[in-house]
């Protein structure tokens, strides 16, 4: 591969697939270096495998939630062989039609195969080959981040990459966090008959949330026999009688869990290690992540960074975002496009769902606003009792004097899908009367964030009108 490129990528994930495109579009001749499956983690171990099994895990508990109703539905166990054939299917068929198809139809974007590594900021080694370029792109991603923990490499641990691959569900299940992955692998898991117990290191999980919402989904995930164990510090593992062990100390207190098997699902690390960051001359962070700008610039000239390997938010749709605006910036320095991510929702795939765009009320204080906040609880909203009496609740902040949307937070079914009217909204500065005033289709749970919009304006009508 003796082409010259006008742009080279490390990577061949969602955030590089982006770039790459929005380069080819741009007429550059662009090359993708991948030591691995095309498509990164999202279509390979993440978004594609896990949210299928999640969907599947819906459906199964499904079958249970219609008894009240009088549909007596039995859910006999799964069959793990076709399900996990499925899971393969739905990988191999979006890595596919969404980057392997996509490739064949640009002939100016190229794979090469291998471990890159930069020996200069305009040199990169893959094997054996060494690519010269003016622009670089670091789209490498990341991985499930790994603990420390004493014992840990003998029990042969879990991440979120491998229990996805499982060939079928262990008896039990010890998940080491509480964020976005524990909650969903744990609930997906314990729906499928696992017994899943989650220790979180914090007081409660998700913090990003509100505690209100919190709250509510830890009573639904006890109700259905997820133990959620808080001011839990692991500090040991190991295997004994056939289970693998851990000692915790929990407030305080050492306690023994068992169970099949154990867990991680502590966070991502950058997929930076030995890709030649110091000889390129690129800074990173405390936590090893990748320094870049809003222009995804990072500090060593003519090399950008985008997607995981620059920290939060980490999911793919901002990565495409900052893959996009590097590769305006790269090949047309005027552009000077810049990736501003307090708009930006995310989603947190349990059932009821979460999800979240802009501020809190405690955010937009810091930022100056004289802020409110109104929080409805779902069994306001029709839709909710129409579902079975589906529990959650609807939150948002608003600006005092003019009413703009400022933040939404969600718990609640569908809720991301419903978050994207929110983050419209609170993009384009719309505010709370605009909801109020904008029909919504009745009954659905979109509903709720009009009924919640009403109320935060009766709120701040009446703090007007009194002396």
């Amino acid at each position: 591969m003796n082409a010259a490129y006008d742009l080279v990528i490390l990577g061949s994930g969602t955030t590089a697939f982006a770039a790459a495109l929005r380069a080819a579009e741009r007429g550059a001749r662009v090359v993708m270096v991948e030591q691995s499956r095309l498509g990164g983690t999202c279509v390979n171990w993440g978004c594609i495998p896990s949210k299928t099994l999640i969907h599947q895990a819906q459906s199964y508990f499904e079958a249970r939630r219609g008894e009240p109703f009088g549909l007596n539905l039995q859910a006999s166990a799964a069959d793990c062989a076709t399900l996990m054939a499925a899971k393969r299917r739905a990988v191999e068929e979006v890595r596919r039609e969404h980057y392997e198809q996509v490739l064949d139809e640009h002939p100016a974007i190229d794979i090469l195969r291998g471990h890159g590594r930069f020996i200069s900021s305009r040199e990169l080694q893959v094997g054996a080959e060494v690519l010269v370029a003016d622009r670089f792109l670091i789209a490498s991603g990341g991985n499930p981040r790994i603990l420390p923990l004493p014992g840990l490499a003998e029990v042969g641990y879990l991440t979120s990459y491998s229990a996805l691959h499982l060939p079928c569900f262990p008896a039990s299940m010890l998940i080491i966090g509480g964020g976005v992955i524990a909650l969903e692998m744990g609930q997906m898991f314990c729906r499928f008959g696992t017994e899943v117990t989650i220790l979180e290191r914090g007081d409660r999980i998700l913090k990003e949330f509100d505690s209100r919402l919190t709250a509510i989904f830890e009573e639904i995930l006890r109700e259905e026999g997820l133990r959620l164990i808080p001011d839990a510090n692991a500090k040991r593992a190991f295997r004994e009688d056939g289970l693998n062990s851990l000692m915790v100390d929990v407030a305080g207190e050492e306690r023994r869990f068992d169970a099949e098997r154990i867990m991680l699902a502590v966070g991502t690390a950058p997929a930076t290690e030995d890709i030649g960051l110091e000889a390129a001359g690129v800074e990173i962070d405390g936590g090893g992540f990748i320094v870049a700008d809003e222009q995804m610039r990072t500090t060593a000239p003519g090399i950008w960074a985008a997607g995981d390997v620059t920290g939060g938010p980490l999911i793919a749709p901002a990565g495409e975002a900052e893959g996009e605006a590097a590769a305006d910036n790269m090949l047309d320095p005027a552009a000077a496009r810049r990736v501003d991510h307090r708009h930006t929702p995310m989603a947190v795939f349990v059932d009821p769902e979460f999800a979240n765009v802009g501020l809190t009320l405690e955010q937009a204080r810091r930022a100056g606003f004289d802020a409110v906040e109104t929080f409805l609880d779902l069994r306001h909203v029709a839709k909710a009792h129409v579902m079975g009496g589906r529990r959650g609740g609807i939150l948002l902040v608003a600006e005092r004097a003019s009413g703009r949307l400022l933040g939404v937070q969600l718990l609640a079914p569908r809720a991301a899908d419903i978050i994207h009217e929110a983050a419209l909204a609170v993009r384009l500065g719309l505010t709370v009367e605009d909801i109020v005033r904008t029909i919504h289709v009745y009954p659905t749970i979109s509903d709720g964030l009009r009924l919640a919009a009403l109320e935060l304006l009766r709120r701040r009508e009446e703090k007007t009108k009194s002396p």
